[in-house]
């Protein structure tokens, strides 16, 4: 519902421990040293977004995508 909250939560485990942070679009949410788990917390939400969790170390990336969708009362 408009004006609700939620918190996202991506965790990954690599060796070495990747970083973790969250993305909306190209703009970075989260601070990029978090390792190995970041957790996203959104308050006051208005509109449906597609956030994108993105793992990497020196060995690689991968990035996972959610969606977050307002539903409006009817």
């Amino acid at each position: 519902m408009p004006g609700g909250s939620a918190n996202l939560t991506c965790v990954a485990v690599g060796s070495p421990m990747p970083y973790v942070r969250w993305r909306l679009g190209s703009v970075e949410l989260t601070p990029p040293e978090s390792i190995g788990r970041s957790v996203l917390v959104l308050n006051d939400i208005e509109e449906s977004a597609t956030y994108t969790c993105v793992a990497a170390n020196e060995m690689g990336r991968i990035e996972n995508t959610t969606n977050v969708t307002v539903k409006g009362t009817v």
